[in-house]
């Protein structure tokens, strides 16, 4: 009954075009949004992670759902995006050659600020899509860093420096691992997390974020 009275009250919304709908991404924006699928896997050379797996460009309707996401409380959008990512064959095949999946983690102070990770939850729903087992406790982020997207490429690199820690009472030595996160920019916060990854044993790593910019 409650629920009734609020989606009458305030009824469920596209979160691209605003119309009514009850799954909160009309059929007619999601088929724009997945016509924007690129899925690009990328080999890296001379960073701490191997490979990087990107879903769209970080661009026009997609940044838009992403900010959205964010910022908007619309964390049920999670289920879209873990979707997007396992939905292409050569995606699911790639990412089933590794063990674990863990999110690019956030600070305790922004996380009650926002009252979730995004990053986690994509990461929750893509565990149980592929059957991967997800740890959101191995890498925590220690320092409360500004922003990176208020910042340029060098600052961003010096800002990030020794903001995350890996629990150590926690077995990756020899594991491949799946670092998840939501925007890939200059690879500033890939790098450090994979830096302490792999000082903790980790040993492979594929960066799978959902939009490059």
């Amino acid at each position: 009954m409650l629920e009734f009275v609020l989606n009458f009250l305030f009824p469920p919304v596209c979160s691209v075009c605003g119309k009514v709908d009850k799954n909160w991404l009309c059929p007619n924006c999601q088929k724009r949004v997945e016509r924007l699928e690129k899925s690009c896997v990328v080999e890296i050379e001379h960073k701490k992670y191997e490979k990087l797996l990107y879903i769209f460009q970080y661009e026009s309707l997609v940044r838009k759902l992403i900010l959205r996401y964010k910022f908007s409380n619309q964390a049920y959008l999670n289920h879209f995006f873990a979707q997007m990512i396992a939905k292409n064959v050569e995606n699911r095949k790639l990412l089933q050659q590794y063990d674990l999946i863990i999110p690019v983690p956030m600070h305790q102070k922004k996380m009650q600020k926002r009252g979730y990770n995004q990053t986690e939850l994509v990461t929750n729903e893509l565990s149980k899509i592929l059957q991967i087992p997800t740890k959101n406790d191995v890498l925590l982020k220690v320092v409360n860093t500004v922003t990176q997207s208020k910042l340029g490429g060098k600052a961003r690199q010096s800002n990030i420096q020794h903001a995350f820690f890996v629990k150590k009472d926690i077995e990756v030595e020899g594991k491949k691992i799946i670092l998840l996160d939501d925007i890939y920019t200059t690879g500033a916060t890939s790098q450090e997390c994979s830096r302490v990854l792999k000082e903790a044993g980790v040993a492979e790593i594929l960066v799978v974020v959902l939009a490059k910019d």
